[in-house]
């Protein structure tokens, strides 16, 4: 069976963190230790036109810029773990009977069938198994998260990192790269050297909701401690605020993600709001009052999916109660959002800070930079986190 994501025990040399984003291409490196520390955390927009529904369009204009990327940074790195992106990767937790692991993986590839939408000879397909069979009874049941993703989009990830002079080793899922990264936020005070050195916290009762708004497409995450409970695509994403936005002024993309940024809150502002936002008289067009009435129907289907998804849960596998929950990804620094999005469930939301599985301090890079695009460095650090070897 193809393996799409390779197991943590494998030896494998220290890898770099490369997403490859519809809007950026970003890198971190980290330098192995308990915990990990920064080394290099840096992005560069992706090329015009090189990007198609999340898969790359043309490998060699986005490996060129990547190039020059690490070039400018003096990142001498020659492996690197990469994602394919949330539009190509389908991801369920399944049951099983219960068997050993030598006879699990053609039992894998053929229950997948029903869930993955794509022939199963075109996918690279990959598991991991969250019970323990001695632990199972004998005539029991048990539960494996499959993860797969196109062939084609695989192999475009790669070609890209070669290009760059990069030999891939781990072609990772976002929606995992996001979680590992965000492990600080999700264990909490529980969080320590230990679990950092990678001790397992399944048996860790809280469940987390965390929300990757990306570019082009989001995932919504529900985890207890380790264990992934669901992983589920959701059809709203940050370029759908600046598409609203684009329509409704009759502006090009840019101009409106300039607006977007400059602007844009998710919640109607105050006047004290819009002066801490420099708003400029001259463009009242774009007031933030007016983005706001723009892009609420966008938060309105945001907050549908996330509802769905819980619903989704629930039906399958039964009622669940929501201990902490995270937006992340570059969507995530659209003001106000966590709160807006907290008011519309009823329970507390807060934006997450990727850096406290790491140490920042060693990097050189200035605080206030790593803080202001902490959402945009949560995947590659997942990814980087995946390429520091262990033990």
């Amino acid at each position: 069976m193809s393996s799409l994501l390779q197991r943590l025990t494998r030896p494998r040399p220290a890898a770099i963190g490369v997403e490859i984003g519809t809007s950026a291409i970003k890198v971190v490196a980290l330098r192995p230790g308990a915990p990990p520390a920064l080394h290099h955390a840096v992005m560069t927009p992706t090329p015009i036109g090189s990007m198609r529904d999340g898969l790359v369009a043309d490998p060699q204009a986005v490996a060129t810029e990547l190039r020059g990327l690490l070039a400018a940074h003096g990142i001498t790195a020659r492996h690197a773990v990469t994602a394919v992106p949330n539009q190509s990767a389908v991801t369920r937790n399944i049951m099983v009977p219960r068997m050993e692991r030598g006879d699990l993986d053609e039992a894998i590839k053929w229950e997948a069938e029903r869930y993955i939408p794509y022939p199963i000879d075109e996918v690279n397909l990959d598991y991991d198994l969250l019970d323990d069979p001695a632990q199972i009874a004998e005539d029991g049941q048990m539960e494996a998260v499959i993860a797969a993703a196109p062939s084609e989009a695989v192999a475009r990830q790669a070609e890209v990192l070669r290009l760059a002079g990069l030999e891939p080793v781990v072609v990772d899922l976002k929606s995992f790269a996001t979680l590992r990264a965000l492990r600080g936020n999700l264990l909490g005070e529980h969080l320590n050297k230990t679990t950092l050195a990678g001790k397992n916290y399944t048996e860790h009762s809280e469940v987390a909701l965390v929300l990757e708004i990306g570019a082009s497409s989001s995932v919504i995450s529900l985890v207890r401690g380790d264990r992934i409970l669901m992983a589920r695509n959701i059809a709203v994403a940050a370029d759908d605020f600046t598409t609203a936005l684009q329509r409704a002024f009759d502006l090009d993309f840019g101009a409106a993600e300039e607006i977007k940024l400059g602007y844009a809150m998710a919640s109607t502002p105050t006047e004290a709001e819009e002066d801490l936002l420099n708003f400029d008289l001259a463009r009242e067009q774009y007031s933030p009052a007016r983005i706001f009435e723009v892009i609420r129907p966008v938060l309105a289907d945001l907050v549908t999916e996330v509802r769905r998804s819980l619903e989704f849960y629930r039906v399958q596998s039964g009622d669940v109660v929501i201990d902490r929950t995270f937006v992340a990804g570059g969507g995530a620094k659209l003001r106000g959002l966590e709160n807006a999005i907290s008011d519309a469930l009823g329970f507390r939301v807060d934006v997450a800070n990727p850096w406290l599985t790491v140490d920042t301090s060693a990097s050189g890079a200035d605080p206030g930079y790593l803080q202001q695009h902490a959402a945009e460095f949560t995947v590659p650090l997942g990814l980087a986190l995946r390429g520091v070897p262990h033990g």
